[in-house]
């Protein structure tokens, strides 16, 4: 099925998943940091105080999400997803009015919380659970939420934050969330049956993608073994393991490498405004390659695609440790782009792949937590390296390094290798 018919007949569903991958931008990084001068002149805090700040919230975000995120398994999507953008409209008015910092701890976590956490989390689960042949278009077609919110909501907030301040930017941001949840939300999901079998929640054969006498409903079962595997029962099978150090390996590098990518562009001679304009190249490498993995994924499975998907990471890593020339810069953020658009629907994919959908909300909220821990460790690492006078190239040896490994030991669930090891 072409990526055209697959849109027309399955449309609602999956603007959706673009509007809720949107809407996890609102907790990401990049957000708060826009609004982190206002924050510390407000509460007066410093650079190191604010940093721990934040990683406290982010950890404490992370030990909520096993729960949290495990919660779509047994609660109806239409009911999940109101509530998570409730809380997040909470948060975002608590935030306009916070005038302690324990108020500002608690309407902080409830938007990174819903935003980074959550948000992706329902629209990516949705997806994998809701489609099986066509699983790859409907991650790729999803995920062009994340960066149409990388690309539009930091010049936008930026210059709401100028025109009318911090405070009333947030009541803006709570307005917006609240426009989405009572009005185009309903809309999209609108006649979406949860209890009908997953090929046929939208009833007719043409919203669904599918005629029910010739693509009857499939099990929400891992391929591979038949069954649906539990949570607790993915954390003792030893594939688990060597796939997780790949499925970390982005978030990890990229939080750090971001973060402090000021004495990086200074170490190579490039201005700041050069380096965040390369951040159009990262967010547009990222769109096309999340679009273009899809078919890919559905045409040789997840398994396949898996432990090649940090392939341009590498070799950007190496273009960064070679180069200084500013063009250097925008090719070594493409091809960062390039492997966060691959790697986000792969991964999703891969685990509906291996251990079936049926809890795939308790096992992806697994790998979130795990994602969001590393994005919280990596400041701590990359900053007392710094500290220690580690040079960037130095580093850029180890990311190098542990990209390959990663790798290596991701082949493990490949299909030739599976026949080797076995399941």
């Amino acid at each position: 099925m072409t990526f055209y018919t697959f849109f027309r007949k399955n449309t609602r569903l999956l603007l959706f998943g673009v509007l809720l991958t949107f809407f996890a931008g609102f907790g990401q990084t990049f957000m708060f940091s826009l609004f982190l001068p206002a924050w510390q002149e407000t509460f007066g805090l410093s650079s190191g105080s604010f940093g721990t700040f934040y990683s406290a919230i982010t950890l404490t975000s992370a030990l909520l999400l096993p729960y949290t995120g495990g919660l779509l398994d047994r609660v109806p999507l239409q009911k999940y997803t109101f509530a998570v953008l409730g809380v997040m409209l909470v948060s975002a008015l608590l935030l306009s009015f916070a005038h302690t910092l324990i108020v500002l701890f608690l309407a902080i976590l409830g938007v990174r919380h819903t935003g980074q956490g959550l948000m992706g989390h329902i629209s990516q689960t949705t997806m994998a659970r809701r489609f099986d042949a066509d699983r790859g278009k409907a991650l790729s077609v999803s995920s062009v939420g994340f960066s149409l919110g990388e690309a539009v909501l930091p010049v936008s907030v930026a210059l709401l934050i100028g025109a009318i301040g911090w405070r009333s930017s947030w009541m803006l941001i709570a307005g917006f969330v609240l426009l989405c949840a009572a009005l185009i939300i309903p809309l999209l999901l609108k006649n979406y049956n949860e209890t009908a079998p997953e090929p046929e929640r939208f009833g007719a054969a043409i919203d669904a993608g599918s005629d029910p006498e010739t693509h009857p409903p499939k099990e929400k079962t891992s391929p591979e073994t038949n069954r649906s595997w539990t949570r607790a029962e993915m954390l003792r099978d030893p594939r688990f393991y060597f796939i997780l150090p790949a499925g970390l390996a982005s978030p990890i590098l990229l939080t750090g490498f971001f973060l402090y990518q000021l004495p990086l562009a200074e170490s190579k001679g490039w201005s700041m405004a050069w380096m965040a304009s390369c951040f159009i190249g990262f967010a547009g490498a990222k769109m096309v390659f999340s679009l273009g993995i899809g078919p890919v994924i559905d045409r040789f499975t997840a398994r396949a695609v898996y432990p090649f998907m940090l392939i341009p990471m590498v070799v950007g890593f190496v273009v960064l440790l070679l180069g200084s020339h500013p063009v250097t810069a925008l090719i070594y953020m493409l091809l960062l782009g390039a492997t966060e658009g691959i790697s986000g629907n792969t991964k999703t994919a891969l685990f509906a792949e291996i251990y079936g959908v049926t809890h795939l909300g308790a096992i992806r909220s697994t790998l979130v937590t795990l994602m969001v821990f590393s994005t919280a460790s990596a400041p701590v690492l990359f900053g007392n390296l710094l500290d220690a006078g580690v040079v960037f190239s130095t580093i850029i040896l180890g990311a190098i390094a542990f990209v390959l490994l990663s790798m290596l030991l991701a082949l493990r669930i490949t299909p030739w290798a599976e026949a080797i090891w076995g399941s």
